[in-house]
């Protein structure tokens, strides 16, 4: 259900109702898409299932793009808790080129998470594209894919040379505009897409001791970086360098990565953290990334009042509720997750676009 990279525990307590995961799947800030009707394109999103030489590795997901009819969309309302994404299903792309922006959802996340800000993007001239990680999603959990995190920045490589070598989607991309945004976990996973690397040596000297970073549960947990073999691959940088900017959002494990490789960072980096720190401590998540990044090269904003799930999608008024009733501990995805998270998403949005529009 939601994307998480927090205490191992609580992540388990709040990912495991499936019917819910299924229910939040396009939730968005509808209150803010219906009011802007001079957006200049519409919505349209598809399936896509890349095709390249790893099919023990299959990947699946959702492609977002501009449509020529800004007045063409829907919103499949099914969901008691969650609001939908404005979508065009039978929507065609406009013409021209288009920046393509991949996303990663966090732990035990799926491709619906960040709907929101995918369909959003799109009515601005932005194509998305967004895939389930194998062994870390919703409905692909797997201990041995887990293990292997190194496969989460690699997974979206191959989603870009997919989608720019062999999809039908390659001549309406920009190759000099491809982006990587991912949130919790995601935004892990697009920090090493964009140079971060893992530090073997500093995750055995943080992860040891009492009152642990997150991180270290959830590694832990997995079993990551246990042998000789995963320790050389968690440690190989996944660097793609197609990523012209990243957005962080709201990531967990920095205190794992490699202070020298943060410190080499030669792209922008938007790095957006919750002001409410609900769920990770932002001293040692994004403040601290902000810190070990070149200044130059990086725009850090701690969002206020923002908690960890208001990059995910908006709750229905009488969500919290539901949940309450229903799944005892999941309603906390839906603190502050109506009007308010309207109001951070619109912050978010701006603060995106800004950032990619320079």
């Amino acid at each position: 259900m939601p994307s998480l990279f927090f205490r191992h525990r609580l992540a388990q307590r709040l990912l495991l109702p499936a019917a819910f995961v299924v229910a939040c799947s396009l939730a968005v800030n509808a209150a803010q898409a219906d009011s802007e009707t001079a957006l200049p394109f519409g919505p349209g999103v598809a399936k896509i299932n890349v095709a390249d030489e790893r099919p023990e590795r299959p990947l699946s997901g959702d492609i977002w793009f501009p449509t020529p009819t800004p007045e063409r969309h829907s919103r499949s309302d099914k969901s008691k808790v969650w609001q939908m994404a404005l979508a065009d299903t039978r929507g065609t792309v406009a013409d021209g080129t288009f920046p393509l922006v991949v996303v990663s959802h966090g732990m035990y996340g799926n491709t619906f998470n960040q709907a929101w800000l995918a369909s959003e993007l799109a009515r601005r001239g932005y194509v998305v594209a967004m895939i389930n990680h194998p062994g870390t999603s919703t409905f692909l959990r797997d201990a041995d894919q887990a293990r292997e995190l190194w496969q989460r920045p690699v997974d979206l490589s191959r989603l870009i040379s997919f989608l720019i070598d062999k999809s039908e989607y390659a001549p309406v991309i920009d190759r000099n505009r491809i982006y990587a945004a991912g949130h919790s976990l995601g935004g892990f996973t697009v920090m090493m897409l964009a140079g971060a690397e893992f530090d073997n040596a500093r995750y055995r000297t943080v992860c040891d001791g009492q009152d642990l970073p997150v991180a270290c549960e959830v590694l832990s947990g997995w079993s990551v970086a246990e042998t000789k073999d995963d320790q050389a691959e968690m440690a190989t940088s996944r660097k793609d360098d197609r990523i012209s900017k990243v957005i962080s959002l709201d990531l967990g494990g920095t205190p794992v990565f490699s202070l020298d490789s943060l410190a080499r960072f030669d792209i922008p980096v938007l790095v957006l953290g919750s002001g409410r720190a609900d769920m990770l401590n932002q001293e040692i998540e994004s403040r601290a990334l902000a810190t070990a990044l070149p200044g130059e090269k990086v725009k850090h904003l701690e969002l206020p009042d923002a908690g960890h799930f208001d990059f995910m999608g908006v709750c229905k008024p009488e969500g919290y509720a539901i949940l309450e009733e229903h799944e005892p501990g999941d309603e906390i995805v839906c603190i502050k997750g109506h009007r308010e998270r309207q109001s951070q998403h619109q912050r978010i949005l701006k603060e995106i676009l800004t950032f990619l529009d320079k």
